[in-house]
């Protein structure tokens, strides 16, 4: 069993004295707005959005949200650093002790059951047949493994196979997640939502056989058409995403991910339709929680879709979360542009955090308002401020469309 924790410890200000022990992701927010974990008055040299301190234990991350007076850590003023252990963060008068604790007393594999196989890594070469699927081209790639185009040497079925990095093989945890994201695909059956069809482990390689979707590149496809074609559109394929995503929301599951690239759009007798995709980071509502830290070199991209909660209190993911994400992901497609002006500052999660969207009509000002309240109330800071289910965004979409 693994003992990792993360304890930060304030040793001055006026929250001298508490403690915060981590065991599993989490995020700290330090500042003077009601939003922060650690809510500090009356010390003029902290901002309103000060730090945020992001957890992965036995990791640690710091980001300096734009501060006016700085973040230090041993006295060394920072805007983005990992953590190592015995470090002190400063801000204003408060500090913070940083213990990393990394206990491991047994390194667990998980068992037969749990992944149909042993996985362990293997220093052999990629192969071109894994278990029963032959591998055709590789379709996409991301920080856990690599997706191919795939074919079922019996059956000939033409699949989407998801294999886990090698390297990924040995981390119990990112075996935990990609165990995690087949079961989750294993519970879902809509028309919207990527089909699971089989999982387990050969080689020492895990695999996660899912419906294969001959998708086109939909930005490529909106490109050309005229503004008011584009948002017929992307409302007709936006209607289609809340109607699977209203299913998993029903099921207590939350996707977390909703960007572009993981709507899988295909052409049907003319017909555009859309699959949701990539349920890596999917929860339950009771469960989430960031699955790896999100320094922000790794996700930017994603820190364009993102919902502000997300970031501040990435446990309590909602629902609502998602409605957010849907109308970031509407808003690019229409306008080819991201919600933020993340380009203008030194640190895009200060800039959400403080300034937050820009309305779709400044960024697209022939939009018609009826577009743009909707995008702009899926986008609103506040998650009460939003659609409150899939469901009612989809309602409002197919009136619009009639």
């Amino acid at each position: 069993m693994s003992s990792e924790q993360v304890v930060l410890r304030i040793k001055s200000g006026p929250h001298a004295g508490r403690s915060f022990t981590f065991t599993g992701p989490d995020s700290l927010l330090l500042g003077r707005s009601s939003k922060a974990h650690v809510r500090i008055d009356g010390d003029q040299h902290i901002s309103r959005n000060h730090c945020l301190i992001e957890v992965q234990p036995p990791k640690c991350h710091i980001v300096d949200l734009n501060s006016a007076n700085g973040t230090y850590v041993n006295e060394e003023r920072v805007a983005d650093r990992w953590l190592n252990h015995g470090d002190t963060i400063r801000g204003g008068a408060t500090q913070i002790a940083v213990q990393l604790v990394n206990d491991v007393a047994v390194s667990r594999q998980p068992t037969p059951a749990e992944l149909g196989a042993t996985c362990v890594m293997t220093a052999t070469a990629q192969p071109e047949q894994v278990a029963e699927f032959t591998l055709l081209c590789e379709v996409g790639h991301g920080s856990m493994g690599v997706v191919y185009k795939a074919e079922h040497v019996v059956t000939g079925q033409v699949v989407a196979l998801k294999l886990l990095a090698a390297e990924q093989c040995v981390n119990e945890k990112r075996m935990q997640v990609f165990v995690r994201e087949a079961e989750i695909l294993r519970e879902l059956s809509h028309k919207r939502i990527i089909q699971f069809i089989d999982t387990g482990a050969d080689d020492g390689r895990l695999y996660i056989a899912m419906e294969f979707v001959d998708a086109i590149d939909l930005e490529d496809v909106l490109k050309p058409l005229s503004l008011k074609k584009r948002t017929r559109v992307v409302l007709g394929l936006m209607r289609q995403i809340l109607d699977g995503l209203a299913y998993a929301h029903d099921r207590d599951l939350v996707h977390r991910d909703i960007k572009p690239r993981n709507l899988l759009v295909s052409k049907d007798n003319g017909n555009l339709n859309a699959t949701l995709a990539d349920f890596g980071l999917a929860k339950n509502f009771a469960d989430a929680g960031m699955s790896h830290i999100s320094s922000e070199h790794e996700i930017k991209g994603t820190l364009s879709y993102i919902a502000p909660e997300q970031i501040v209190n990435c446990r309590f993911a909602k629902p609502t979360a998602d409605i957010f994400s849907v109308g970031a992901t509407m808003y690019r497609l229409i306008s080819g542009n991201t919600i933020y002006n993340l380009s203008n500052h030194e640190t895009p999660i200060a800039t959400i955090l403080n300034d937050g969207p820009i309305p779709l009509r400044e960024r697209a000002p022939d939009v018609p308002r009826s577009v743009s309240r909707i995008v702009d109330r899926a986008l609103a800071t506040e998650p009460a401020d939003r659609f409150q289910s899939a469901e009612q965004m989809r309602r409002a979409i197919e009136k619009l469309l009639q």
